[in-house]
This record gives C-alpha cells, structure tokens and sequence, in this order.
C-alpha cells in the first residue's frame, strides 16, 4: 500500500532528490578526472562549481550538515596537493554526501509513517 506524504515532506524530498540528481554530475566529473591521463584541471572548476550548487540546495532545504559536505568538496578543488590526493578525497566526499542524502530521505519517509499503537 502506498504512503500518501504531506506537502512539506514532499518539498524536502523534492530538494533532496534535486540534491542527489546534481551531486550525481559531481560523481561523474570525480570518475572522469580519476580516468583522464591530461587535462584533468578542466573537471576541476565544473566538480567545484556544481558541488557548490548542491551545497546552495541543500542549505536552503535546511540541511545543513549536507550542505557542509557538499562546499568541502569546493575546498578540496581549492587546495593545493597533488591531483592522486585530490581524487581520493574527493572520492571519500562522494560517498559522504551519497550516505547522507539516502538517510535524509528515509528520515522523511519515516517521519511520516503513523505511530503504531499498542
């Protein structure tokens, strides 16, 4: 039987799946740097520029912690290091931010769920 959802998990639901759909380019840039022998600095502003977007997304949603996860990603584009450094962080990152988002949709999902009585 499905679960009818009020409007306001809907809306968090929304912003986490628009969350997840975006952090998905970020994995997909993160692979394509791994794999690319030259020119990997190309992958690098677009992995910054769109990890910061979800940070903006999820902020705005109220989670904040995500959020948090998200703009380190942007920081580690940043800084300094050797690029093998760079794409294991990344990579860490990535499945930080995956981790969060699936248990920030079951929350919602959860939370809606009627109290069982005894």
């Amino acid at each position: 039987m499905a679960q009818k959802l009020s409007s306001n998990a809907m809306k968090k639901l929304e912003v986490l799946t628009e969350a997840r759909r975006k952090w998905d380019r970020v994995h997909s840039l993160v692979e394509m740097t791994a794999s690319q022998k030259t020119n990997q600095d190309m992958y690098l502003s677009q992995i910054k520029r769109t990890s910061e977007d979800v940070a903006r997304v999820c902020m705005n949603g109220g989670y904040g912690p995500l959020a948090g996860n998200a703009g380190e990603m942007a920081l580690i584009v940043r800084r300094g290091g050797s690029i093998q450094t760079k794409i294991r962080q990344m990579r860490e990152i990535v499945g930080s931010v995956h981790n969060g988002i699936d248990r920030a949709e079951k929350g919602v999902v959860d939370s809606e769920k009627p109290v069982a009585e005894d």
